[in-house]
């Protein structure tokens, strides 16, 4: 397909970028002999660390750094995901409080330590936790105060298309609701990256001609690389990579998970309060069909998972 070609050529793009440091000069940037560089440059230059083997997202917690990477070596055990979860009780008993929650727990078994709680919900399922709690931790970095409306609207949001996605994945057959969770809440972790990364190199995006634009053409890309460095399973990696495909392709030509990402994320958008009309956008939604059904059949099908999940996930 077309977009997975654009999307390729996007991560070739990335990975040849080796642009040094640079320094804001409103509205624009300055690289070299006063060459000015346009928002597309600066978005793939705050990135250009993504080239090498050790990312780090700005303002991530070292125990959810360790974390992602324990989960993405092959050789890690059980045991020592549940030893490495443990030394931080906070996220320790939210994967318990989840393990044991009606969205989750549909057997009403008791979970009632960590280890059960892990094997409960799922390698996947502790990746994208651990990333949700470490969203909540960016909040409280004092350095990070400036963008915290930022922060919480990404956080908000994610945790909104991850319920809805989790939620219809149930009434899909063939679609692990675990991994379309995970989609759902990794969909934008290249603009949490951008925005942290941004404000690690003091530059003011809204003093940046078109920064939205490069932002929503590039965070995508950014998010696949983040994810295939983390190992994260190739069917979540290629959905976010892929969330705003049905503006590009039909829909029958992606994936399920795919599909429900992006019909998921337009869904919540379109839904919010306020939001304007649009009908290009809700053309878009209409035309995906999952399991022979239209996707608001199947979200007026799942009100009762998805009011479960939000409640759980808030």
């Amino acid at each position: 397909m077309a977009v997975r070609d654009d999307l390729q050529l996007g991560r070739e793009l990335l990975r040849e970028q080796e642009a040094p440091p640079v320094a804001v000069v409103n509205p624009t940037f300055e690289i070299g002999a006063g060459r000015s560089v346009d928002a597309a440059e600066i978005v793939v230059g705050l990135a250009r660390e993504l080239n090498t083997d050790k990312i780090e997202l700005p303002g991530f917690p070292d125990i959810v750094v360790r974390i992602q990477r324990l989960l993405a070596d092959e050789g890690s055990s059980a045991r020592d995901v549940v030893k490495l979860v443990a030394s931080e009780p906070a996220l320790a008993a939210r994967l318990v409080q989840l393990a044991n929650s009606a969205a989750f727990n549909r057997s009403r078994r008791e979970v009632s330590d960590l280890k059960a709680a892990i094997n409960a919900l799922g390698f996947n399922l502790v990746r994208s936790q651990a990333t949700a709690f470490a969203m909540r931790q960016m909040e409280k970095e004092e350095w990070l105060r400036p963008i915290r409306p930022i922060l919480a609207d990404i956080w908000k949001t994610s945790n909104g298309v991850a319920a809805l996605s989790f939620a219809v994945a149930r009434h899909v057959p063939g679609v692990q609701p675990d991994e379309s969770m995970s989609a759902g809440l990794f969909h934008l972790i290249g603009k949490l990256y951008l925005f942290a990364r941004a404000r690690q190199d003091n530059i003011e995006p809204a003093a940046i001609a078109d920064w939205e634009g490069a932002l929503n053409e590039w965070h995508a890309t950014i998010a696949r690389t983040i994810l295939d460095h983390w190992k994260i399973p190739e069917r979540i990696a290629e959905a976010v990579e892929n969330q705003n495909a049905i503006f590009e392709v039909d829909s029958r030509e992606l994936s399920p998970l795919t599909r429900i990402l992006c019909a998921a994320k337009l869904h919540y958008r379109l839904r919010q309060a306020g939001h304007p009309p649009d009908p290009e956008a809700e053309a878009a939604l209409a035309s995906v069909v999952l399991n022979g059904k239209p996707f608001a059949e199947i979200v007026a099908a799942a009100q009762k998972d998805i009011e479960a999940a939000r409640s759980e996930m808030k």
